[in-house]
């Protein structure tokens, strides 16, 4: 059985999980794995990987042509430009993805907490007692 010193440092940043699951801490067991299902489908990363790759093929659709017909060599610029834009996009697509994965990571740490009876019993002790510093805990 974890301590509630494992459960306050296996929590770095603090964040109330209720508050990352957008729920209330009178929540129910069914009204958490609710939530978490829902952000699961929002926030996966490869579902989003897929849904910005194909924003940014749009968006690179949608700019047209590239008909700026300035002589010779033109054509070695706007195979650089394409390059340099590809890359720009890959790096885009890196932070985005380690963004999602990251805020993947909270939704099913939170929920990893509140669907488990003895952890969600021991982050309710230590909140109810303020072991958890977040301004927003006491909004709720």
């Amino acid at each position: 059985m974890p301590s509630s010193s494992s459960l306050s440092s296996s929590n770095p940043h603090k964040k109330d999980p209720y508050q990352t699951l957008g729920l209330s801490h009178d929540a129910s067991a069914a009204q958490i794995k609710a939530a978490y299902r829902r952000l699961a489908l929002c926030h996966h990363p490869d579902r989003l990987s897929a849904l910005f790759r194909r924003q940014q093929q749009q968006q690179r659709a949608g700019s047209g042509g590239d008909g700026d017909g300035d002589g010779v060599g033109s054509s070695e610029t706007k195979t650089k430009r394409l390059e340099e834009e590809e890359e720009e996009a890959r790096e885009e697509e890196a932070k985005f993805f380690r963004d999602a994965t990251d805020k993947f990571s909270e939704i099913t740490t939170a929920y990893g907490i509140l669907s488990d009876p003895v952890k969600k019993k021991e982050y309710d002790h230590l909140y109810k007692f303020g072991a958890f510093d977040d301004d927003d805990n006491n909004n709720n």
